[in-house]
């Protein structure tokens, strides 16, 4: 009883806030159609009886009640229709905005890098619908309820024994709702198998993969463990299906024994004469509309279940989201010390294996600070703990002192900005891709044109169609990019941002040539030193390619987690270890 009053309170405040006319509207329709049943039942009987009576009045009657009953249902059941479409898809505007909302509001990154939070979030956006339409289903369900309590009156005042059909439906519904429940099961246990499914195939049909895909003739492949993904979940179902099935069957076996056992009462009570002709079509009737009636609560019931289910997975991620807030002391406006790593120590979820063991960093205010290292050192798993997007299992990150925990979240992301190794590739137009850097400043005249310049994009945005309005992509018909064009618009996106507290710049060339690398980093230099001037700025510069790094004030090396060197450039080229013998591999390498 618990949770079905928690999902009708699910259900009832997600129909209010998207259509408060529509969801009264929707629950007096189901009323008034869950009455027309009992409605056709009576006037049957009412015409039966008055014909053999001879009486003309109650046969005319009757007749007009029949017809009533009938245009009424016939016009609120196309209104009811109707409504129950529009209704749903309010609602699950609504849910979906819910969902990206409380996703959005969680100040880390962790539910989207944990297997059991992403097969919720799974199943959550696929049973969106269910939880959308839950609101009629109660009320269906509801009104079935009642129907079958009118339905029992009825019969009951013809013989007590009648109330035997009414009991038999209990049965039908009780194995249903057996039904639904290994099915509810069955569709939890999958998520996992469905979610891998769905991303293998995204593999043959998303442009970045299917290159690889195609070259290296994987598709069959891939469809083959796509569709063995999918048939592992799809037996699971059908195993669960078909134990619901037998299930059903022996409910109905029970409702038919009653409906047997109504039907040879009345019919010898009306042979000696204690119930009219009538009362046996009257039966008849009821019967037909209990049937009806329990596959409508089965039915009803298991949407009801369907969407309590995913209701848990609704209320799990609000409750996740709320959780996960943390309030705190407000980011400074510009740094004075600088930030400081100690005994910094981090595993990713699930996981007991460090990333990251006992670093040590300090970055002073304005610093232009390089992060070197083979790939699966540990370098953009720094820059997340950095950017507040995890936090570290032992050690603290402080700025100017306080704990990096103790700042506001969203204070201090709004005090970082940067480009990741894996950047996305908006596909909006120019001026809106570059500009939710900051929406602050997206409307400013020359925010979007200043961040493009400063980031070597000028040129790229003026050979587009339309410049800055030019959309993006061929999904929508846009232009298309080469990877170190995206690459270019991302850091024109970090550069929205005039007054960063903490620059990150992971691999933001990497798709460059290295002269060009080389230049732009002297451009960064610059601005780099521009912004400490202001702010006390730390860019944190991630790169390959040590010989693009020497502009930097200090150089750490990173390796297997572990800080192994530090220094500036000529320091380290002294020094015998991995940041020179990388460095003069490299070189030589380049010529």
């Amino acid at each position: 009883m618990r949770r079905m009053l928690g999902i009708t309170a699910v259900s009832l405040r997600l129909t209010w806030r998207a259509y408060p006319l529509g969801t009264v509207l929707g629950v007096g329709l189901t009323v008034a159609l869950a009455g027309a049943a009992a409605g056709t039942a009576v006037s049957q009987r009412w015409l039966i009886d008055s014909a053999g009576m001879g009486m003309l009045p109650g046969l005319i009657s009757a007749v007009a009640l029949g017809v009533a009953v009938h245009i009424v249902t016939l016009t609120l059941g196309r209104v009811a229709g109707n409504l129950r479409v529009d209704l749903a898809d309010r609602v699950a505007a609504t849910l979906v905005e819910d969902i990206l909302t409380a996703t959005a509001k969680v100040p880390d990154i962790e539910h989207l890098e944990r297997p059991e939070h992403l097969n919720r979030l799974s199943l959550l956006r696929r049973g969106a619908w269910a939880l959308a339409w839950s609101c009629w289903s109660l009320a269906e369900t509801a009104c079935a309820v009642a129907s079958l309590a009118l339905s029992a009156w009825l019969l009951v005042d013809i013989h007590p024994v009648l109330i035997v059909l009414v009991i038999g439906t209990a049965p039908v519904l009780l194995a249903g709702r057996r039904a639904q429940r290994l099915l509810g099961q069955a569709r939890d246990e999958v998520a996992g198998s469905l979610r891998q499914e769905a991303q293998l195939h995204d593999l043959c049909i998303k442009p970045d993969p299917a290159k690889e895909v195609w070259i290296a003739g994987a598709g069959p492949e891939l469809d083959r463990m796509a569709r063995a993904a999918w048939q592992t979940a799809t037996r699971r179902e059908v195993a669960a299906r078909l134990r619901g099935l037998v299930w059903s069957y022996a409910g109905w076996a029970t409702y038919t024994a009653g409906l047997a056992v109504a039907v040879i009462v009345v019919a010898d009570a009306a042979m000696h004469h204690r119930a009219s002709v009538g009362d046996v079509v009257l039966v008849l009737s009821l019967s037909r509309e209990l049937r009806s009636q329990a596959a409508g609560t089965i039915g009803g019931l298991g949407a009801v279940a369907e969407a309590g289910r995913i209701a848990g997975h609704y209320n799990w991620l609000r409750q996740y989201a709320a959780s996960r807030q943390r309030s705190g002391a407000t980011a400074p406006d510009r740094l004075t010390s600088g930030i400081q790593l100690r005994g910094v120590t981090f595993c990713y979820p699930g996981t007991d294996i460090p990333v990251l063991q006992d670093v040590d960093m300090d970055l002073p205010a304005g610093a232009t600070i390089a992060l070197v290292g083979i790939n699966g050192a540990g370098k953009s798993t720094l820059i997340k703990l950095l950017c507040g997007l995890y936090q570290p299992d032992h050690g603290v990150i402080t700025v100017d002192g306080t704990p990096l925990a103790d700042l506001d979240p969203a204070s201090w992301a709004a005090r970082c900005s940067g480009v990741f190794q894996d950047f996305g590739k908006l596909q909006l137009s120019v001026r809106t891709a570059v500009g939710v850097g900051d929406l602050r400043r997206i409307d400013v005249p020359q925010a979007v044109p200043n961040a493009v310049e400063r980031a070597g994009a000028a040129g790229l945005v003026a050979a587009l169609p339309q410049g800055l309005d030019t959309q993006l992509g061929h999904v929508f018909g846009g232009a298309e990019l080469s990877h170190g064009q995206w690459q270019k618009l991302a850091l024109a996106r970090a550069f929205m941002r005039e007054q960063p507290l903490l620059l990150v710049l992971d691999e933001p060339t990497a798709a460059m040539d290295p002269q060009a690398e080389h230049d732009l980093f002297e451009t960064f230099a610059q601005q780099s030193r521009a912004a400490s001037t202001r702010s006390g700025a730390v860019t944190l510069l991630v790169s390959h390619r040590f010989s693009t790094v020497h502009m930097a004030d200090r150089i750490f090396v990173l390796s297997d987690g572990r800080i192994v060197q530090s220094g500036t450039h000529s320091e380290l080229l002294a020094a015998t270890g991995p940041y020179a013998t990388l460095y003069t591999a490299q070189a030589r390498a380049y010529g």
